[in-house]
């Protein structure tokens, strides 16, 4: 099985890499619902043998592998109770899982270029009659490699059709740091990140180096591509301005995880330094993540804020935490289901890659930082895990290989996608319920 190279820590790695709500300004925030089932797990999935599970921290939860036999899956999503799609990186391939069972036949076949971190890395699903799909891959046209996001419809039964073009974003130098994850806000608007395929522009804060050029972002659009709303930073130059209205963060070296929190409407992610300090970041329109001046806290870089780039409405903020040494962090989710209890509801499960962990934090009363209560470690509250001590004890879970995604199900349980094939499902433990 043909697997994508992350260049993180230095080395060449294996992997694809309860509060008010509060007004985020440019967005109208709609707060989704908890999902609740009661103490019943989705029987719908049957549990496959595992002779060596996933570890889990917590004797209330269990882990079950509930599908196997994918190919370097990277990213999925849920369509309904019944019907789920999972991407496949490097066979271009759009999985089907239907009432629990992965089905034989792909739904689509692209042709995707899939060397390193290219193929086909990212989904979001827009609600609708009928749903739409969109979906980031890599592709080659007349030799010129690029990203790009097109979207289709979902009529169910197995259907889908379509196939326009979202997003057209640069390819090249890559091969790597192409981001590819995507999301829908609770403004209805899609969010695609795209990595700096080592580039280096005024988007990587070089003052000196080329215009903005689609890399190093994140980039907020409707359905069509267009700009949604007014943009989060301007400049004086009207050229720059018409790529600045795209984006809502930038400064990004490389990442595979957004999620919003379903209880303020904020976005989060996950992204990857080159030999450490991985970040977890909240992110407000206008972000300069501070890339390639800085990663992690920027006081331990020798850079300032002064060595940034800005453009008007932009902002630099410290990551909310880092790792000191790279452990690769994929996804990130706000677990949005009261199934695995309190203390789990509305708080952010990460996944990594190198260690195959799964990491919890509970967000802070304001729901702009972590909390660290009732974690026996005092060295965490410089927000660096600076040892493997401190790793631990942010650790839930291990053993589930290359995480690649973390979703909330429709059944309110939590869905780990590795790449090593499998899916595994996360749920309160009998003797819990």
């Amino acid at each position: 099985m043909a697997l994508l190279a992350i260049a993180a820590a230095g080395v060449s790695i294996l992997a694809v890499f309860n509060q008010i709500p509060a007004r985020v300004p440019g967005i109208d925030v709609s707060i989704p619902k908890p999902v609740d089932t009661g103490d019943a797990v989705n029987d719908t999935f049957t549990v496959l043998p595992d002779p060596n599970p996933p570890r889990l921290n917590d004797p209330n939860l269990r882990v079950e592998k509930v599908i196997t036999d994918l190919h370097s899956p990277t990213s999925m999503a849920f369509l309904d109770p019944d019907d789920m799609l999972i991407l496949e990186k490097n066979s271009g391939q759009v999985r089907c899982v239907s009432n629990g069972s992965l089905q034989a036949r792909p739904l689509l076949s692209i042709n995707v270029v899939s060397n390193s971190e290219r193929g086909l890395l990212g989904i979001a699903v827009a609600d609708g009659t009928p749903k739409t799909i969109f979906l980031y891959y890599t592709e080659s046209t007349g030799g010129d490699v690029r990203n790009r996001v097109y979207w289709y419809e979902w009529s169910g039964q197995g259907h889908i059709t379509g196939g326009t073009l979202v997003l057209d974003l640069p390819g090249t130098p890559g091969p790597n740091h192409d981001g590819g994850k995507l999301t829908m806000g609770p403004d209805g608007m899609l969010y695609a990140m795209i990595g700096d395929l080592n580039r280096n522009g005024v988007l990587q804060n070089f003052n000196s180096g080329p215009g903005p050029d689609n890399t190093s972002v994140i980039i907020r659009v409707d359905r069509n591509g267009n700009p949604a709303g007014s943009a989060a930073m301007s400049h004086a130059d009207p050229e720059f301005n018409s790529s600045l209205s795209l984006y809502y963060a930038y400064g990004i070296r490389n990442g595979f995880g957004l999620d919003f929190d379903p209880t303020t409407g904020l976005l989060w992610d996950t992204e990857n330094g080159p030999a450490g300090y991985d970040e977890i970041n909240l992110v407000r329109p206008g972000f300069n993540s501070g890339w390639e001046r800085a990663m992690g806290p920027i006081q331990r870089t020798g850079s300032s804020e002064s060595d940034l780039v800005y453009f008007e409405g932009s902002h630099y903020a410290d990551p909310a935490f880092s790792w000191r040494e790279a452990v690769a962090l994929t996804d990130i989710e706000f677990f949005n289901s009261t199934t695995l209890g309190d203390k789990y509801s509305n708080n952010l499960f990460v996944g990594d890659f190198n260690n195959g962990n799964m990491y919890f934090f509970a967000l802070d009363s304001d729901r702009d930082g972590l909390s660290f209560d009732g974690i026996d470690n005092a060295r965490l509250s410089d927000l660096v895990a600076d040892s493997g001590e401190e790793v631990d004890s942010i650790s839930i879970g291990t053993g589930f290989g290359g995480i690649t995604d973390i979703e909330t199900g429709p059944d309110g349980h939590l869905y780990v996608l590795s790449l090593s094939g499998n899916l595994y499902r996360i749920s309160q433990s009998p003797a819990a319920s």
